[in-house]
């Protein structure tokens, strides 16, 4: 990435670039700033792409070969061809494209003794994209919410990472969001990415919920071990825990001031269906239990926040407390 990055900073472009491997969202990324700037946007007279292991060598070349026209350079872009990985007629002809033909590939797999790929190797440059490491996903999140014009700590961009799950498409997606959502302000706090978080299911949270009002340790520690082998961070499912607690106990209060489902909904700006999951549990609930469980929620996060306790362990001592010795 760093000698694309150079290419593009100077001006001094190659002929040939070949972008591969497994991380598809910064080899598009890349794709598109090597296409900008080896041609302007709109000349589609002088950029031809070809798509797919049905694309025809024959009809590559014979776009390679034509000069540009009233333009610097041709611009040839192949996108998932299997050309740099088995034998493709186009390696027989590369002597016959002119040096105002410039190609970009985009290919998930290589073969280095593939002759297109020794070609790409000689005459121009091959970068490999793999998924990037935990701390550098974290950098990937906080450099774009930087772009969007937010700051963000260290502790919450590793928690934005870990909730996509270091997929940079998903972190895309999530900065935009929180963007959206964080908009006239100049920066995103972890309550901000718990609360757009979607990781974790209304309908898992209303199981634990269940388990947990039941003293069912072993069905609420069940539910727990489905969300992580799901990957869904710790720090998520205690807030969505202590939150679903807090809601419960607004439903159950109205609930004992005889207000029914309907109108318990509509005072709260609830849905229905949620009060009604909330109103199912209510029979094995006190008021006092509910809230003891969101005062224990919210300190345990407050320490998770402050770094005094990894939230793995606030998680678990939150259901172990709540299911006391059932």
């Amino acid at each position: 990435m760093r000698t694309i990055r150079d290419d593009l900073q100077s001006g001094n472009l190659r002929r040939i670039y070949v972008l591969t491997g497994t991380e598809d969202y910064l080899r598009r990324v890349y794709l598109s700033r090597l296409s900008r700037a080896l041609l302007p946007e709109d000349d589609t007279m002088n950029r031809t792409v070809f798509e797919g292991n049905k694309a025809d060598p024959m009809e590559v070349l014979e776009a390679a070969v034509t000069l540009p026209f009233l333009a610097e350079r041709r611009l040839i872009i192949i996108r998932d061809s299997g050309w740099l990985k088995s034998s493709c007629a186009l390696a027989d002809h590369l002597d016959e494209i002119p040096e105002t033909t410039y190609f970009l590939f985009s290919e998930k797999e290589c073969d280095k003794r593939n002759r297109l790929y020794k070609y790409a190797e000689e005459n121009g440059h091959i970068a490999t994209f793999e998924p990037l490491q935990e701390k550098d996903a974290a950098a990937f999140a906080a450099n774009m919410l930087k772009r969007l014009g937010f700051a963000i700590s260290d502790a919450d961009a590793k928690l934005l990472a870990d909730i996509a799950d270091n997929d940079l498409h998903s972190i895309a997606n999530e900065t935009d969001k929180l963007a959206a959502y964080c908009y006239g302000r100049n920066e995103v706090t972890r309550d901000d990415i718990l609360t757009l978080s979607s990781a974790v299911t209304q309908a898992q949270m209303f199981k634990m919920v269940d388990a947990i009002v039941a003293k069912n340790r072993r069905a609420a520690v069940a539910l727990y071990r489905d969300l992580l082998t799901a990957q869904t961070p710790p720090a998520v499912i205690l807030y969505n825990l202590t939150n679903s607690f807090y809601q419960f106990s607004l439903v159950l209060r109205l609930l004992r001031k005889g207000l029914s489902s309907f109108d318990i909904a509509q005072q709260l700006k609830m849905s229905s269906f949620v009060v009604g999951k909330y109103v199912k549990a209510a029979r094995g609930a006190s008021i006092d239990a509910v809230t003891a469980a969101v005062a224990y929620g919210s300190e345990l996060e407050a320490k998770v926040k402050n770094g005094l306790l990894p939230d793995r362990m606030a998680v678990e001592l939150f259901v172990m407390k709540q299911c006391g010795n059932a």
